[in-house]
């Protein structure tokens, strides 16, 4: 687990976490990420869900599953066993509660939109679904029209606009645009980046209007991919690389 100084291009280690795959990251208790993992043991693939502190480098297991999220709200965890969604109340006051169904593997991301409210995408025979649920209601619906116009993978919630950055479903060249758009699927404008690149959405800067993306190609010498780090300021609509970098994943906090 890596940690990228903006401001000077530093690359140190967090901790490191032994011989695992680390799939995905993302935001738990003070000091704390969640981290989506995968082991090897007695030669079968493992997955699981744990908790690491970037202060001491502290881990822990919680949960068999391959995807999780944290909603500050009701201080719930939902997390994806690879079969089944589930929400665990870490008071202990609760058991846990399955609130989706789905086959093998069918779920590809979440989203944290708001203390209560998450966000995931599912996958089936090509077919892909934006879905919410309200933790407050219990409620679980279907966004159609997000669903037609934004991919939730890579995407990133722009939490001053109460706005999606994604990649738009639509675009049918090589180098996808991304959009603005509310979870009502209303496109509120698009995103004003260099032409001819092609890049990934990381993540948003809260109180700073700053999106963080990653530019990837590959090089014409060995055709190894390269990579770079730009920020976009969704007011001026200004961008600018930081960096030229290697091995940045898709998943940070």
């Amino acid at each position: 687990l890596m940690r990228y100084g903006l401001e000077d291009g530093s690359l140190s280690v967090v901790t490191n976490l032994g011989d695992k795959t680390i799939h995905d990251v993302s935001t738990f208790l003070e000091n704390r990420l969640l981290i989506a993992e995968s082991a090897s043991m007695n030669r079968k693939k493992v997955r699981r869900i744990a908790w690491v502190d970037v202060n001491t480098g502290q881990t822990f297991a919680l949960y068999a599953g391959v995807l999780a999220r944290y909603l500050e709200g009701p201080g719930i965890v939902v997390y994806d066993d690879g079969d089944q969604l589930f929400t665990v109340a870490l008071s202990g006051e609760s058991d846990s509660e399955t609130i989706f169904t789905h086959k093998s593997q069918q779920i590809s991301t979440m989203m944290v939109v708001s203390e209560n409210t998450l966000l995931f995408e599912t996958s089936e025979s090509g077919d892909r679904r934006i879905r919410s649920y309200d933790t407050t209601t219990g409620k679980l619906e279907t966004l159609d029209r997000l669903s037609g116009i934004c991919w939730l993978d890579q995407a990133v919630w722009v939490h001053d606009l109460k706005q999606m950055a994604c990649k738009d479903r639509s675009s049918q060249t090589k180098i996808t645009r991304h959009i603005l758009t509310n979870l009502d699927g209303d496109m509120s404008g698009t995103l004003a980046l260099p032409g001819g690149k092609s890049f990934d959405l990381l993540t948003y800067l809260r109180g700073q209007d700053a999106l963080i993306l990653k530019e990837r190609w590959n090089n014409v010498i060995d055709g190894q991919e390269r990579s770079a780090i730009w920020v976009y300021n969704l007011l001026s609509e200004e961008s600018h690389r930081l960096e030229i970098t290697r091995g940045l994943g898709s998943s940070v906090i």
